[in-house]
């Protein structure tokens, strides 16, 4: 797929800025007006957010029996907020999702909901600057950044529903910061918080066991175990059981799970299309060439932060089960690729990389899914894949090429000094 886009820097900024003012001013009337719990289209305000703010609840006030008891779950959460009996959610996420939230159930649903998206927001912001930061020479325009941010639809779409991304994002941008300082096992205790939505973690899985990182394995095997012994001992064995017995059922009817399959940007989205037998093979086969191409870019010698940011786009491209929101997750990828690109002067593959990122917007905004079936996005993720990693894979030629001029040199008593120097 070619993305052609003609416009210059200053266009694009204009268009992050209007864009940015146009979807939060349309998220803002959206939770301001319609009468209680309810917008003026009639959902529920943070729909999202209900289910995290019911299973908070339930485990504040010791009702820990009805986390994954369907019709119980569905009792408790009406009687929290009367206006939202129509809503039915399934109840896919574990016991220790419920240990985050209960501190906020003890507001109004209301309260707790407008409370977490200002930490979301507040903590999004943080990390998209403290990930700019350190390539802010190659990304100088911190409005473009900053705006572009803010103008992310995932984000955006994080906030109107009061979804739990943003512990995702945090994860993956702590295990960055951990990978920097070369602590590898403080970046796999950050990767075991992923458990909260482990689809996210096949990648990282596949990279860990693949290129033998084995202090991050300790470390995510140390948090998965904290948060395993922890639902037995704060909740109860009924809870871990309970949820035991959900998780195959939830696996064989994952793609019910899709409430509006159009907003799904995962290979899954596109594969999806062919019958059973067809599609969930070619999802495991388009998933294992992602994933090849993702440990070779582990192995080359890109910097640290792309190579975990190939890791992210893997993570959302190869999910069996990924709606709009949980691209946020992006947002770490494009600033890293951006920069990436950009550190290598004007050039074809940068200008490639921009006309897909402004793309990769125009379809996560849009989704094509709903009009032609095929989501568009995901064709322009896959393009993202590829330019970084035949960019990766070029710098790393060029280092081998500089490399071979370097060599071992003896002075002339024969005394081997082992420096090196350019012949």
């Amino acid at each position: 797929m070619r993305c052609q886009w003609p416009h210059s820097a200053r266009q694009a900024r204009l268009h992050a800025i209007l864009l940015a003012i146009v979807l939060w001013v349309a998220l803002i009337v959206t939770f301001v007006t319609g009468p209680g719990n309810r917008n003026i289209a009639g959902t529920i305000k943070g729909p999202d957010f209900l289910q995290f703010y019911t299973m908070g609840s339930l485990v504040r006030t010791g009702q820990t029996d009805r986390l994954y008891d369907f019709n119980a779950f569905h009792q408790a959460q009406v009687a929290l907020v009367p206006e939202s009996g129509p809503e039915l959610y399934p109840l896919v996420y574990p016991p220790q999702t419920a240990l985050l939230f209960a501190p906020l159930s003890r507001l109004s649903f209301g309260h707790a909901t407008l409370l977490w998206n200002v930490l979301t927001i507040a903590m999004f912001g943080l990390i998209v600057r403290s990930a700019w930061k350190p390539v802010a020479k190659s990304l100088p325009d911190s409005l473009f950044v900053f705006a572009s941010a803010a103008a992310f639809p995932p984000f955006w779409s994080l906030v109107l529903y009061g979804q739990a991304t943003i512990l995702i994002l945090t994860a993956f941008w702590m295990a960055w910061l951990a990978l920097e300082r070369r602590k590898s096992f403080a970046a796999g205790m950050a990767l075991g918080l992923l458990l909260i939505k482990p689809q996210f973690a096949i990648p990282i899985t596949v990279v860990v066991l693949a290129c033998r990182e084995w202090r991050m394995l300790a470390g995510a095997a140390t948090v998965i175990a904290i948060q395993v012994a922890a639902v037995p001992m704060l909740l109860g064995w009924s809870v871990f059981k309970a949820y035991g017995r959900f998780v195959p059922v939830i696996m064989q009817y994952a793609d019910l799970l899709e409430p509006k399959p159009f907003q799904s940007h995962s290979l899954r989205a596109l594969t999806r299309l062919a019958p059973l037998w067809i599609g969930v093979p070619a999802w495991i086969a388009l998933s294992a060439i992602v994933l090849v191409w993702t440990v070779k870019v582990w192995k080359s010698s890109a910097p640290v932060r792309v190579r975990l940011g190939v890791v992210i786009l893997a993570s959302v491209l190869v999910s069996p089960h990924l709606i709009v929101y949980d691209a946020t997750v992006l947002v770490l990828p494009l600033i890293w690729f951006g920069a990436y690109v950009q550190e290598r002067g004007p050039s074809p593959e940068a200008a490639r990389f921009w006309t897909c990122v402004y793309w990769l917007f125009v379809t996560l905004l849009a989704p094509t899914a709903a009009a032609i079936a095929i989501q568009v996005s995901v064709l322009v993720m896959i393009r993202l894949l590829v330019l970084i990693t035949r960019t990766a894979a070029s710098n790393g030629h060029k280092s081998s090429a500089v490399a071979a001029y370097l060599v071992p040199v003896t002075d002339r008593v024969g005394a081997n000094r082992g420096v090196l120097t350019a012949t």
